[in-house]
C-alpha cells in the first residue's frame, strides 16, 4: 500500500462520522475463506454505523495498474459468502489511476450490482492531478499531514452523500451519480432518447439553465438529467442510470429531485467545473451547433447557459472532438 492510502486510514480513523466506527485492515469474510481461497479478504477501511444495521467497505486506489482487483476478488467471494444487506463495497480511485482502467472498474460496478451487490465507485482526490498524487505518495505518512491540499473530511463527505439514496421514489433508489463515467453515460443516454419519437414528444420542451458537457462525444445534457442514476434492489438489479421517461415522471412528482443539488452535487462531490457562456471560449461555438440541433426540445434560460466540464484530468483520458 502507498504512502497517501496509509495516511488516508488514519484520517478516516481520525474524522470517523459521529455515529460511525472506523477501524482500518478488517477481514470481512471469515479466516477459512481465506486459507482457501488463498487471497485476504480485508479492506482498506471499515465504516461501520453505532446500531451495526450498515457496513462500508472501502478500498483505495491510488495508483493501482489493476484496479479492477478488489472488485473481482468481492465479487467472487460475494458467490460464496453473499454479501450482507447491511454492506456495501466502494471503490475509490484517484486522478493517477489512468483512464481506460478507471472506466473499466466503474463498469465492474455495474457488475456487482447484477449479482446482487450494493456497490459504488467513486473519485478519491478528484481536486488533485496525477503528477501531485505521485509526488504525495513517495513522501512519508508523518509528513502528510502537513500537506492542506488533501482534503480528507471531503473524502469522506463524497461517499455518504453517494452510498445513500438522494431519495426514494415508488420504491426506486435515486442516487447522485457516484463517478464521472455515470455522468457522461447520462450525457449520452439523453442525446440518444431525445432523436427517438416517443421520447422527443415525452421530453417536450423545456428552459434549462446547467448544461454538461463531455469533451469526448462533443455532446451536451441537462445537468439534472446527468446527476441521478437509479439504481435496483438486490433482488431487482437494474442499474439503468437516468432516463427521459425516468425524468419527466421524476420532474412532476418529486420536489427533491431538484436542479441546484444536481450541479452542487456535480461540481463539489464529483469537483466537475462551472463556467459561464461568456467564459466557454470553443465550447460556445458546439453549444450553438447542438442546440440548434435540438432547438425543438431545449430553450435556454434567458441568464444565458452556464456549463459544467469534467476536470481537466478527465478530460485528457480519451480523444477529445
Amino acid at each position: 500500500m502507498g504512502k497517501l492510502a496509509t495516511y488516508l486510514q488514519g484520517e478516516f480513523k481520525r474524522l470517523c462520522p459521529i455515529g460511525w466506527t472506523c477501524e482500518t485492515e478488517q477481514r470481512l469474510l471469515a479466516a477459512t475463506f481465506d486459507d482457501q481461497m488463498g487471497y485476504s479478504s480485508r479492506v482498506d477501511v471499515l465504516l461501520q454505523r453505532a446500531d451495526k444495521q450498515r457496513r462500508l467497505w472501502i478500498e483505495f486506489e491510488v495508483s493501482r495498474a489493476d484496479p479492477v482487483a478488489n472488485h473481482a476478488k468481492f465479487s467472487v467471494a460475494h458467490l460464496f459468502q453473499p454479501q450482507l444487506a447491511s454492506d456495501t463495497f466502494v471503490s475509490m480511485i484517484s486522478p493517477r489511476v489512468e483512464y481506460g482502467r478507471a472506466n473499466l472498474a466503474a463498469n465492474m460496478i455495474t457488475l456487482m450490482r447484477s449479482i446482487g451487490m450494493d456497490a459504488f465507485q467513486i473519485p478519491l482526490t478528484p481536486y488533485l492531478t496525477a503528477t501531485q498524487i505521485n509526488q504525495l505518495n513517495t513522501l512519508a505518512v508523518d509528513d502528510l499531514a502537513a500537506h492542506p491540499e488533501i482534503e480528507s473530511q471531503r473524502e469522506i463527505d463524497r461517499i455518504l452523500a453517494v452510498v445513500e439514496p438522494a431519495f426514494t421514489s415508488d420504491s426506486r433508489r435515486i442516487h447522485f451519480a457516484s463517478n464521472l463515467l455515470e455522468v457522461i453515460l447520462n450525457v449520452r443516454t439523453w442525446n440518444a432518447e431525445i432523436s427517438q419519437a416517443e421520447y422527443y414528444q415525452l421530453w417536450g420542451k423545456r428552459t434549462i439553465s446547467y448544461f454538461v458537457f463531455d469533451p469526448v462525444s462533443g455532446l451536451f445534457a441537462p445537468s439534472k438529467f446527468c446527476a441521478y442514476v437509479l439504481i435496483g434492489t438486490r433482488s431487482d438489479s437494474t442499474s439503468a442510470g437516468m432516463s427521459i421517461p425516468l425524468y419527466t415522471s421524476l420532474d412532476e412528482t418529486e420536489k427533491s429531485f431538484d436542479g441546484h443539488r444536481a450541479h452542487t452535487h456535480l461540481t463539489r462531490h464529483l469537483t466537475m467545473q462551472m463556467i459561464s457562456g461568456d467564459e466557454a471560449g470553443d465550447i460556445m461555438p458546439r453549444f450553438e451547433r447542438w442546440l440548434a440541433a435540438n432547438k425543438d426540445n431545449i430553450s435556454v434560460h434567458s441568464r444565458g447557459p452556464t456549463f459544467i466540464l469534467p476536470p481537466t484530468w478527465f478530460r485528457k483520458g480519451g480523444k477529445q472532438k
